[in-house]
């Protein structure tokens, strides 16, 4: 990731960086190959805000049904701590279509695959696509920054989503102003 500070991503940007990931593309007389796990990955992280080495050790078992909603219950790698909440439909629709599509009954989403891949990745397509200091950070950072909007704006439903300790380290996240945050973002669950 370097020393540059990892800028948020927009939704659009988001949707680009995925179409390619699912597509491939070619830069700089290298052929990319579509690469639907790092997009299915990348299209978590923007939803659910965890970290990368988070999403692709997430196992089937890390999902559980809880009456009528689907809760992710999980410990984060970075932390340990434990961190527990809601799936969005559409994002276990998409977590359900991976798992049937690779024939994961149990154990990992993401089998055989590690953050330097995912990054190694990310920065072929943001490259490809011209975005400047974009990481896989960049995402958990965009998922925060709409639930800070969607929230209207109450700091403590976003350290309770990034599973701060305190408020006060969520607003290193939320450098931007409101208005700012209102043009880049939607209000929507992202799907492509």
């Amino acid at each position: 990731m370097g020393s540059y500070t990892t800028e948020m991503v927009t939704d659009e940007n988001i949707k680009d960086i995925i179409f390619y990931l699912r597509n491939g593309y070619e830069f700089q007389g290298v052929k990319h190959r579509s690469n639907y796990k790092v997009a299915t990955i990348v299209l978590l992280q923007a939803n659910l805000g965890c970290r990368i080495g988070d999403i692709i050790h997430l196992t089937v078992e890390n999902f559980v049904f809880d009456g009528d909603t689907w809760r992710l219950d999980m410990i984060e790698e970075k932390t340990g701590k434990v961190r527990r909440f809601v799936v969005p439909t559409p994002v276990k629709a998409v977590i359900d279509q991976w798992m049937k599509q690779n024939g994961i009954t149990t154990g990992r989403l993401f089998p055989k695959i590690e953050n330097h891949a995912v990054h190694k990745q990310l920065r072929a397509v943001t490259g490809f696509l011209e975005m400047k200091n974009v990481s896989g950070h960049s995402f958990r950072k965009s998922a925060g920054f709409r639930t800070y909007k969607k929230s209207g704006y109450d700091i403590a439903a976003v350290s309770q989503f990034y599973n701060h300790s305190s408020p006060a380290i969520t607003l290193n996240y939320l450098k931007r102003s409101s208005k700012q945050m209102d043009e880049l973002l939607s209000d929507s669950v992202i799907m492509v």
